[in-house]
């Protein structure tokens, strides 16, 4: 999947982060939110930035995860504008650059839309192997009264797959945005 999502020409992957926008943008709930996270896509991800900005431009808070040292991997969120600069993380991902104090919880989100390397019917993800997300949404997995964030998962169409194999770790998404819709999670995982 990871060399298929890289062998994306630009304007391939252009015309789909533009179809996933428009998608993402009629997304029952998302424009009434105030704070929304994304990520910053790297190797062929499929690009959520041209949706943020376009929140961002309509008065909601935009957000972008920064590694957030812990004894486990974490992530926080920092405020993101077009305008403010990036610096590379560890893993030379941009991140905004932010005040430590000043970094949100992913709880304190409405949103947040997640990057995967592939994803089945049912709500399962397959990331790239850091436990990143995982370890920074746990406490979804430990309460059926979850409301916030909703978490979204965000791929290419093809990058879906008919079942995942799932750890008890692993969160589940509500559901899967790709440049043709979104995909709600089917029950019965």
């Amino acid at each position: 999947m990871r060399e298929r999502r890289r062998a994306l020409s630009a304007g391939q992957q252009s015309e789909a982060a533009g179809a996933l926008m428009q998608h993402l943008l009629r997304l029952r709930g998302v424009t009434g939110s105030r704070r929304v996270g994304a990520y910053f896509a790297c190797d062929g991800e499929i690009d959520p930035i041209p949706a943020l900005v376009e929140l961002i431009c309509r008065g909601q808070a935009g957000y972008l995860p920064v590694l957030f040292p812990s004894r486990r991997p974490r992530l926080r969120f920092a405020r993101f504008s077009p305008e403010r600069s990036l610096t590379l993380n560890r893993f030379d991902i941009p991140e905004p650059g932010h005040d430590p104090r000043s970094l949100l919880d992913p709880r304190e989100l409405d949103w947040v839309f997640l990057p995967l390397v592939a994803f089945d019917n049912y709500g399962n993800r397959l990331g790239m192997g850091g436990g990143y997300y995982d370890a920074s949404l746990a406490s979804r997995r430990q309460t059926r009264a979850w409301c916030r964030p909703r978490l979204v998962g965000l791929a290419h169409e093809f990058q879906r797959v008919e079942r995942l194999a799932v750890d008890n770790w692993d969160v589940p998404l509500e559901g899967v945005l790709t440049e043709l819709g979104f995909h709600p999670a089917a029950t019965g995982h």
